[in-house]
């Protein structure tokens, strides 16, 4: 069961973040909803599935979750990444607040940090590279969780 302040919140995050020029399909307007109510970076494929099992009956082929994937990808509103622990790429929405996760090498589980504490990375830059431009950063941790243990 949804909760009407937290589908508010996500209609003025999306307005926020949404670039111009990008149309509100209902594919795109569904596969927003379905990342910015992800607790954890999802594949294409538990994209597809959770479109897919929705009460509307609305069938999707798993090419246009992967075309609005890219679309998203290109105008920067979500962030791919793929951890040395899964060949399959992750999704996950930029926003404000970036996440970094502990993966756990047995069960592949993803539990994300409380803060990034990376600090200023314009200060660790050799310093012949003051002029680079730092668009963003991941720092994903390795080990076994406690089930797996």
């Amino acid at each position: 069961m949804s909760c009407k302040i937290h589908a508010e919140t996500i209609e003025r995050q999306m307005e926020r973040n949404w670039p111009a020029g990008i149309k509100k399909t209902k594919q795109r307007l569904d596969i927003y909803h379905i990342l910015a109510n992800a607790s954890k970076p999802l594949t294409a494929t538990e994209i597809y599935d959770k479109l897919n099992s929705q009460k509307d009956g609305t069938g999707y082929a798993f090419s246009t979750v992967y075309r609005c994937l890219q679309t998203f990808e290109s105008a920067g509103i979500l962030t791919k990444s793929t951890a040395v622990t899964n060949e399959d790429a992750m999704y996950e929405l930029r926003l404000e607040q970036h996440r970094h996760y502990a993966i756990c090498l047995k069960c592949k589980e993803r539990f994300p940090l409380r803060t990034c504490f990376l600090g200023d990375l314009k200060k660790m830059l050799p310093a012949n590279m003051e002029d680079f431009n730092i668009t963003g950063h991941q720092l994903e941790i390795y080990g076994y969780c406690p089930k797996c243990q």
